[in-house]
């Protein structure tokens, strides 16, 4: 997939890649075998279990996730974070207090906004940017 995009005549070298929940553990997997992926947004996911050992290799990482999260813990994401660290990636973590699994991006709610806004400057930053 990686390749294909590539090939794009709109192709700018640069892929960034977004997941949520089961999504953000398969792009942070994905990330983790490709360094031709240039930046990462996970939403409440982490790595998988079988692969953190054999991490060698992150891009530029954030992660979002609600501290009241019972379906993926906030330990999950903090230990991605923590990872790509180790391996000497840039990452940070924004946790959002009372915040269950998947959020609730309605339009009235501010947290909407300040997560939409973080993961839009994340992938302009790092996807844009020189």
């Amino acid at each position: 997939m990686v390749t294909a995009i590539f090939k794009r005549p709109d192709a700018s070298g640069r892929i960034g890649l977004l997941g949520f929940s089961l999504g953000g553990y398969v792009a942070a997997d994905t990330a983790a075998h490709d360094d031709r992926i240039t930046a990462i947004a996970v939403l409440y996911g982490g790595m998988p279990d079988a692969m953190v050992d054999q991490v060698k290799h992150l891009p530029p990482l954030i992660e979002l996730h609600g501290e009241a999260d019972r379906n993926v813990p906030l330990a999950k994401g903090e230990e991605l974070v923590n990872l790509a660290k180790v391996v000497g990636a840039p990452a940070e973590q924004v946790t959002y207090p009372g915040r269950e699994h998947g959020f609730d991006f309605s339009d009235t709610d501010p947290m909407t906004d300040d997560a939409v806004g973080r993961v839009v400057r994340f992938f302009q930053a790092h996807l844009l940017g020189s």
